[in-house]
Parts: C-alpha cells; sequence; structure tokens
C-alpha cells in the first residue's frame, strides 16, 4: 500500500524542495507525501544530488524503523483528491532573443577546438543566449515553441563548470523575469522540457540522441550534426513525462559513465520510442567515472591549428556506437 499512498512530491516551485538531512543542501530534498500533499516525515525522501549525496530514505523504511507509526500514518491520512491540472507557465521568447550571444565562457573555450561557424549554427539552433558575467543560458523551447525557461550556468576558462562549496551554481531566466515584474519566482508554475526538444517536428526522420548535460547536446551537435541532440538536464532528470515528445522516434541514449546502470533501467519505460538504445561508449571507462561522451571528444579533439582527420571522425563514431554507413564523407 505505501508503494501507492506516498509518492514523490511534484515540483511546485522553489519552495517544495526542501534541505537535504543528510547533506545540508537547500532547495534540493524532494519528501515523500500523501494524496493531501502531507509529508510523512521531514528525513523520508530523495536527495536531487545522486552522484555527490546520493541520500534516499523510502516510506518502507521509515516504517520498517517505526512500525509504531504505521497504522497512524499508513491509514488515517485524507481521501485521494482529483488531481487539479496545475498550468504550465512561460516567458517571453523576445527575452531569450535579447540575450542569444556566443559572449560566455563555455563558448570561448570551446572556441578553441571548433570553427566559429560551428559555434554560430549551434548558438541559432539551440538559442543560446549570454548573461553579462559570461554564463551561458540553456534555453528550453518545447514542441511547441513556448519559452518554458532558461538555465543560467557559469564554465571557467577551461570549459568546466563553476560549482560553490555547496549546492550547485544554477539559475534561472524565469525566476529573473519574474523579479522584473516585482513577483515572486515561487509563483511561476515551471514544467521543464527537454533541451534542444524544440528542434524534434522540422527534423522528424532523424536519430534522436538523447544526453544528460545540455554542454553535452551542445558540443555532440557539433561533431555530429546528422542527428538531432536532446538533453534532460540531468541524471535524475530522465522520466516518461520529460521525454513524451521522443514518441515514435528512434533514440540512442548516452547516459553518464555513473549512470549508465540507472539509466538502462529507465529507458525500458520510453515504449512509445520507436526503437530505444543504451549507448555503450562508457564500457572502457574505470570504475568510478563521472564521465560523458563529451569529456570523451573533448580529449581527443585536436586545437584548431591541428586539423581534424577522417580517422579522428571514423573514432568518435565508432566510440559513439554510430552504426557504418550513416554517415558519408565528401572529399
Amino acid at each position: 500500500m505505501d508503494k501507492y499512498k506516498w509518492q514523490l512530491q511534484k515540483y511546485s516551485g522553489r519552495n517544495s524542495r526542501h534541505t537535504c538531512p543528510a547533506c545540508g543542501r537547500p532547495h534540493c530534498f524532494t519528501y515523500y507525501v500523501d494524496a493531501a500533499g502531507n509529508p510523512l516525515a521531514s528525513d523520508v525522501g530523495r536527495c536531487e544530488h545522486l552522484s555527490k549525496c546520493g541520500y534516499h530514505k523510502t516510506p518502507a523504511q521509515y516504517f520498517a524503523e517505526n512500525p509504531q507509526e504505521r497504522g497512524r500514518k499508513e491509514y488515517h491520512t485524507a481521501l485521494p483528491q482529483q488531481k487539479k491540472e496545475v498550468r504550465t507557465d512561460y516567458i517571453p521568447f523576445s527575452l531569450i532573443q535579447r540575450s542569444e550571444s556566443m559572449e560566455n565562457n563555455l563558448m570561448r573555450y570551446l572556441g578553441k577546438y571548433f570553427p566559429t561557424d560551428d559555434l554560430k549554427r549551434v548558438t541559432e539552433a539551440y538559442h543560446l543566449g549570454s548573461t553579462s558575467k559570461g554564463e551561458i543560458i540553456y534555453t528550453q523551447l518545447d514542441v511547441q515553441g513556448r519559452c518554458r525557461t532558461g538555465k543560467i550556468i557559469d564554465y571557467d576558462k577551461d570549459g568546466h563548470r563553476v560549482k560553490p562549496e555547496w549546492g550547485d551554481k544554477v539559475d534561472w531566466i524565469h525566476n529573473r523575469y519574474m523579479k522584473m515584474q516585482g513577483k515572486s519566482k515561487d509563483d511561476f508554475n515551471l514544467k521543464q522540457c527537454l533541451f534542444g526538444e524544440h528542434l524534434l517536428p522540422a527534423r522528424p526522420n532523424d536519430m534522436v540522441c538523447l544526453t544528460e548535460g545540455e554542454k553535452t547536446a551542445v558540443i555532440c551537435s557539433m561533431v555530429l550534426p546528422q542527428f538531432v541532440w536532446v538533453s534532460c538536464g540531468g541524471q535524475g532528470m530522465l522520466t516518461a513525462e520529460r521525454c513524451k515528445p521522443l514518441a515514435n522516434r528512434d533514440v540512442i541514449v548516452y547516459a553518464d559513465a555513473n549512470a549508465v546502470s540507472e539509466w538502462g533501467e529507465k529507458i525500458q519505460s520510453l515504449t512509445f520510442c520507436r526503437s530505444i538504445h543504451l549507448s555503450g561508449w562508457a564500457k572502457d571507462e574505470p570504475q568510478g567515472s563521472k564521465r560523458d561522451i563529451a569529456d570523451l571528444i573533448m580529449d581527443e579533439r585536436k586545437p584548431l591549428d591541428k586539423p581534424t582527420t577522417i580517422g579522428d571522425i571514423c573514432q568518435w563514431m565508432a566510440e559513439l556506437g554510430i552504426p557504418k554507413g550513416r554517415i558519408t564523407f565528401n572529399i
């Protein structure tokens, strides 16, 4: 009965995420709640920092530790109520258009390895933006072209994310939009979508490649533009709900090295895809590796003063699991 009674609290704003009892990070802990939205206990839930923390205490564990609570909390809560449809809020696309540029730290780093034309192409395709501080904005546009939000991330000169000691340094365009209007950011009903989702309708027959991080999708789209590269935005963000736009598509999934097993199980529920396969790119990664396919590509990428050869491309194809014959070369 616990399985159906207690569910992870759905995201409805910053206030629906709490301080993790294990790592102490704020706004990253999801409670298990009943049908009325009441949490079971303050330490029963899951931390979003799956790799760095990994805390996850289930209702079954709670009742095993507190058997005296089973009768009171399992049977004497409010009856399930019909779920109300929560509206999804959007931000004006003009806000994204004004920020669209390559003037950010990540693009400056990638500019050492990729031609300017490639950087311009992905910036325009994904509507990548920049802040005045050099942070990149990963825009989330859905299949209907509506702007859900933009994820703001900072990178250092070597292309690595700038992370504080506690939590992730991530901001959101919708937060800034609400502040501009003099409103609370918690009043914005955010429903995230796949990064790159808006590219799907215009390319109905192309293979779709799904990654964890947005940066990975951007880099891979420059190396293999024949495929539509999308990202779910995080290890714990691969859900059937978010992947619905992939219905009736052929999909290859590129999990980070430390999420191969978890994602291999999760994609079994994505039965609406025409075909879906988990890439074996990480088979040679050492145990405990947290790298992704973009890390592998960049390790082998030559600076612009050293030309890329057909052999390099063939090696990348093999590592990405791309079948022979999918790509042709014009020499």
